[in-house]
């Protein structure tokens, strides 16, 4: 299973469990579980703009093992790099911060020279 197969069955599976699962439990899990984290969050949306975390490093002024650490699960996120993600990118910054976890996976604007 490649990857875009991989994020589009976690959103099938998502929004099943939404729909089945009320609201308040939904939300309270996603967070004591860590099912949905800033850092998971940075990883979905890079996988599908299908770069490497080397470019996406790069697009935002940060360093490859800085940006690594973002993306480890756990690891902490400034909420400033989250806020110039969804800046540049046009996704909600509630999407990245995990304020919204009912929120459809983003399609991020593509920075010009990208793919």
């Amino acid at each position: 299973m490649n990857t875009h197969d991989y994020l589009s069955s976690l959103e099938l599976l998502r929004d099943f469990v939404s729909r089945v699962v009320p609201l308040e439990v939904y939300m309270c899990n996603l967070i004591v579980d860590h099912i949905e984290t800033s850092n998971r969050r940075l990883w979905t949306l890079r996988e599908n703009m299908r770069i490497d975390e080397a470019k996406f490093a790069t697009l935002f002024d940060v360093t490859y093992d800085e940006y690594h650490s973002y993306e480890r699960v756990g690891s902490p996120v400034p909420v400033d790099f989250l806020h110039a993600v969804a800046g540049r990118l046009s996704v909600p910054v509630e999407w990245l911060l995990c304020k919204c976890p009912m929120l459809p996976i983003p399609v991020p604007k593509m920075i010009q020279g990208d793919r």
